[in-house]
């Protein structure tokens, strides 16, 4: 029976434009993909801003539309809808977490969200635990089923990431990849339903 949730954070809550990025940078060579996961592993560790983040998928890229704003998050980017569900899952007895790379921004605003809302048991990734870890590691993953509770068969992980899925899958977690929010809110009314019954 499935007790918690964790969402990824980018691509569910938020429109993941590190990974478009990327994708497009993959047509600029292995080199300037390299670079700019760099880059990017750099900001969820702390260690570099959207403005860092923004010129040097910029330069790289031959993009002069990118700026700083695109990579700075505020609480209204975030799908209202996906808020709803989730406090309307405690309804029904199931803990709710973040586990995902998220940078000092994303921590802070998801922290402050919290304070307010009461949305998340658990908000997990790397720089919450403090790990100098990736995020598909056996460390931060350990670090957040305990932080929520629960062993990994009771955990649903959502993800629009295969290597993120792969991963959970890998440790026994159920999986869900997300393709939109519809979708998800059918899978998991279907699931409360069948679990209930």
């Amino acid at each position: 029976m499935i007790r918690a949730i964790f969402f990824d954070f980018y691509g569910v809550w938020t429109p993941d434009l590190f990974s478009e990025y990327l994708a497009e940078a993959e047509r600029h060579g292995p080199e300037a993909v390299t670079e700019l996961r760099a880059v990017v592993e750099q900001y969820f560790r702390g260690q570099a801003g959207p403005q860092e983040v923004a010129q040097a998928f910029r330069y790289r890229l031959g993009r002069p539309d990118i700026d700083s704003r695109q990579f700075t998050l505020r609480e209204q980017d975030i799908y209202p809808a996906i808020v709803e569900f989730m406090r309307g899952l405690h309804g029904h007895f199931l803990k709710v977490g973040v586990l995902a790379n998220l940078g000092p921004q994303e921590y802070k605003m998801l922290s402050s969200f919290n304070q307010h809302d009461q949305v998340f048991e658990a908000i997990a990734g790397p720089l919450p635990f403090k790990l100098d870890a990736p995020l598909l590691s056996q460390d931060v993953f350990a670090q957040a089923l305990q932080a929520i509770g629960e062993p990994p068969p009771s955990c649903l992980v959502v993800s629009g990431s295969n290597e993120y899925l792969s991963f959970a899958q890998g440790l026994g977690m159920t999986t869900l990849a997300y393709e939109g929010f519809p979708k998800l809110q059918q899978y998991l009314n279907d699931l409360l339903a069948s679990e209930a019954a």
